[in-house]
């Protein structure tokens, strides 16, 4: 009976231990796969210790209490080494000990004597200690794996984490590098290198106190000291002679405890900007010099948000500081003379309703009781409903022109005197401005003559444009009076730019022409240096890197910079004749066009993308930026050659979605068919099936001839596959000799049989890599999509893994149909 009872026990135990053996050496770890291994350790645990509790009753005597002893401990040793061995496991640990301790205990307390009772009880606390213990081991094996996992986990994060670090450091548009506490450069990615005009073998290893320009150690140093800022300065490269505007941020760079190891600079190349930048400011200086020159101000007023800004002049006008004075339109009406305010306010609310500019002589009270005389022009801009938008105008001081208005109607000796008397280039003309019968001496200057030789002369003959003058004359006879009229006047063989103001007077008895003038001859010259200034804004446009067109309404080309003559390939009559929507793909004409409405409706867009295709048919994708030009009839459009970038993109798409060995789809891809197939098969009302392949073997390759012909195997076996396969049909591959096949569009679920049968010939039909000869099976499950009960994708996936298991336990080169469906 012994020997019997241990041949049960040997049978068990080697089945056992051939469970783990096979397990141990078996690829297939889904949590499937895994919960039926352990039901199955579990089962043979559990017999083992009903067949060990069975030999403690079949063996129990009452007449030999040394054997009862001998059992006990028999038993008893058993049961401590599976709580040991089975501590990962605890239903297994526990379970074998009640199971080879109870039936002997229950003797003992049936057997009723005093000895046996307390060697049952015995028992009791012996089985208690022994859950406890297992417990205890089974709660300290967890958590040991538990912090295993988690550190690979962690171990896999910080991997990943550092490459995306090296990733980012070499992607980055700025300069970046790394140096140590002794100043070194230890690392730079591409960009520093190029702002540094060097390679960056040159710059690796640098010592930077070496440097010529020194103006960076001191920032560079305070990283060290564990401060973080940002410099801006110029920098003169040691390596090239290069001088640049840099701006460069620091900070610390630490080691795993935290100690400083060296710092990190991020330096970005600003000499383009700051350029800019004084080029911006010295044309704004000009400006503003104009304006204090002709005493001139400008002023902007949106309507909507009630905001008003005044240049630095109107400030000088009006007497205020600009610091502490925040400009409005109701601060304005404070300053106007009070008896000037009605016809002021009345002036601009007149303009919003007739949509005309208008232009204004009024009085303003300074805080001292002085009275100060200014022009004021406006002029508003409507929406399309009509709606006002902003107020633009002008205000110029003209208090000096209206104080000698004032004192020649005052007094015609007194005019006569302040006339003479005034800077201001004054003459005075009868016979409807015909006639000169008074000048001053700055007139003379002005027109470079004696005032002897100027008296009784026509001033017509001094204008460039006589008919100008003749409208004047009109305009004084009618009453109007003109303030600062730009005129050219061309004495001596040169042309003399002034403006010119002018009134109806009565000067001895007749009615005569006032005119006062100022020279701003040099102001015009500075004007031209303006425009000069702006041909080499124009210059700037032309070298741009990007390319910069001018488009009309129809998106035809105007003009365009060499770098967009570049990226096209065409010549400059070429596209001239051509238009920026007939570049357009086909595909990208009708997004085109929408782009070029929204334009005009938005007056831009920015960030547009299309396919462009330029000389020789050659295939292009650019970005766009367009800005509708101020005369609302051309377009500015500023694009970018972005078709590397597209390229990696798409490169990228191609990682993400495709296994890089056999160019199959991958696990995301295939995830995403399945749920598109099982979406139009519902639609449709028709079949889709998903097969789970293995290939029968395939570790005996790679373990036989190495994992080079094993990857060989899988592409050759891949491609026949896939040709088994009908067109819109999709074949992937999850990982190592598993793929998964889904197929849509069937009419029948036994229209899959043929096409699993194929699959099964591709994979078993014999293939020569080099001078070897290789061959392997597959076997596969086959599910399919409607069921009875609903499903997602991963559930069919899981069901056909269940079904391919199936298979290769019934033999492997072979198929099985998950569950009770049946096809046949």
């Amino acid at each position: 009976m012994i020997i019997t009872w241990f041949v049960i026990l040997l049978a068990v135990s080697l089945l056992r231990i051939g469970l783990l053996i096979s397990y141990q050496y078996n690829t297939d770890i889904t949590l499937l796969t895994v919960k039926r291994r352990l039901r199955k350790i579990r089962i043979g645990t559990f017999i083992s210790g009903m067949i060990w509790g069975s030999i403690g009753v079949l063996l129990f005597t009452t007449n030999d209490i040394l054997h009862l002893i001998f059992l006990t401990f028999i038993l008893a040793g058993l049961t401590a080494g599976n709580t040991v061995s089975n501590a990962s496991d605890l239903p297994s640990s526990i379970g074998f000990s009640i199971l080879a301790l109870s039936p002997i205990t229950f003797y003992l307390f049936l057997d009723g004597t005093d000895i046996f009772i307390y060697m049952g009880l015995a028992l009791i606390l012996y089985l208690g200690l022994l859950v406890i213990i297992s417990r205890y081991i089974n709660a300290n094996i967890t958590h040991s794996s538990l912090l295993q996992h988690k550190a690979e986990a962690s171990e896999k994060e910080a991997r990943i984490s550092e490459e995306r670090y090296r990733f980012i450091l070499q992607s980055s548009p700025a300069g970046i590098v790394h140096y140590n506490k002794d100043l070194v450069i230890t690392y730079c990615n591409d960009r520093f290198a190029q702002v540094m005009k060097a390679t960056k073998e040159q710059l690796i290893g640098l010592d930077i106190k070496t440097l010529k320009d020194t103006r960076i150690i001191p920032p560079l140093r305070e990283a060290l000291e564990g401060k973080e800022g940002v410099y801006e300065g110029e920098y003169l490269s040691t390596l090239s002679s290069t001088q640049l505007w840099i701006i460069m941020s620091y900070v610390p760079l630490l080691d795993a405890y935290g100690l400083i190891e060296g710092g990190i600079a991020i330096i970005e190349d600003i000499t383009e900007r700051k350029k800019a930048d004084e080029e911006e400011t010295k044309l704004l200086n000009n400006l503003r010099q104009a304006e204090k020159i002709a005493q001139l101000g400008n002023w902007n007023f949106n309507l909507s948000s009630n905001a008003l800004e005044w240049s630095d002049e109107i400030f000088n006008i009006f007497e205020l500081d600009k610091e502490t004075f925040t400009p409005s339109y109701e601060a304005f009406l404070n300053v106007i003379h009070p008896d000037d305010h009605i016809k002021v306010a009345n002036a601009y609310e007149q303009s919003l309703i007739t949509k005309q500019k208008y232009e204004i002589t009024h009085r303003l009270l300074m805080k001292d009781g002085r009275i100060k005389y200014v022009n004021e022009q406006c002029e508003t801009k409507f929406d399309s409903d009509g709606q006002p938008l902003y107020s633009l105008g002008t205000v110029q001081d003209i208090t000096q022109q209206m104080h000698y208005q004032i004192r020649l109607e005052n007094s015609e000796n007194a005019l006569r005197y302040l006339l003479k008397m005034s800077p201001i280039a004054v003459r005075i003309a009868k016979n409807e401005g015909q006639e000169v019968i008074f000048a001053n001496e700055a007139y003379a200057r002005l027109i470079h003559a004696d005032i002897s030789d100027v008296l009784g002369k026509n001033p017509k003959n001094y204008y460039t444009d006589q008919e100008k003058y003749h409208g004047i004359v009109s305009q004084i006879n009618n009453d109007e009076i003109i303030y600062n009229q730009l005129v050219e006047l061309f004495i001596d063989n040169k042309t003399i730019w002034v403006l010119a103001s002018y009134m109806p007077i009565e000067f001895e008895g007749e009615p005569c022409v006032l005119g006062w003038f100022y020279d701003i001859t040099e102001e015009k010259n500075l004007q031209k240096e303006l425009e000069q200034q702006r041909d080499e804004f124009k210059t700037l446009f032309n070298t741009s890197k990007d390319g910069i067109a001018i488009l009309d309404k129809e998106s035809n080309f105007l003009d365009f910079n060499d770098a967009y003559l570049e990226m096209t390939g065409f010549t400059r009559d070429e596209l001239l004749k051509m238009s920026s929507i007939s570049l357009s793909s086909p595909e990208d004409i009708e997004g085109a066009n929408k782009a070029l409405k929204s334009i005009f409706e938005f007056g831009y867009i920015k960030g547009f993308e299309k396919t462009c295709i330029v000389k020789d048919g050659k295939k292009i994708y650019i970005n766009m930026t367009a800005t509708l030009l101020p005369d609302k009839q051309r377009i500015l459009v500023t694009t970018k050659d972005i078709s590397a970038m597209k390229e990696h993109a798409q490169q990228l798409e191609q990682l993400a979605h495709y296994d890089a060995l056999t160019g199959l789809p991958n696990r995301l891809l295939e995830s995403d068919r399945l749920k598109q197939g099982m979406i139009q098969t519902q639609r449709r009302g028709d079949h889709l099936a998903v097969f789970y392949l293995d290939l029968d073997g395939f570790k005996q390759i790679n373990d036989s001839y190495g994992h080079d012909v094993g990857d060989q195997l899988l592409i050759h076996l891949s491609v026949r596959m896939k040709q088994a396969l009908r067109d819109g049909d999709t074949l992937s591959r999850l990982g190592g000799d598993e793929f998964v096949a889904i197929l849509v569009d069937l009419n029948d679920p036994s229209d899959a049989i043929p096409i699993i049968n194929r699959l099964l010939d591709a994979a078993s039909r014999p293939i020569q890599i080099d001078d070897l000869i290789i061959q392997v099976s597959a076997s596969i499950g086959v599910t399919f999509y409607p069921q009875e009960k609903d499903v997602d994708g991963d559930q069919l996936v899981r069901q056909a893994d269940q079904a391919m298991y199936v298979a290769k336990q019934s033999g492997k080169n072979r198929y099985h149909i998950f569950e009770s469906q049946q096809i046949l």
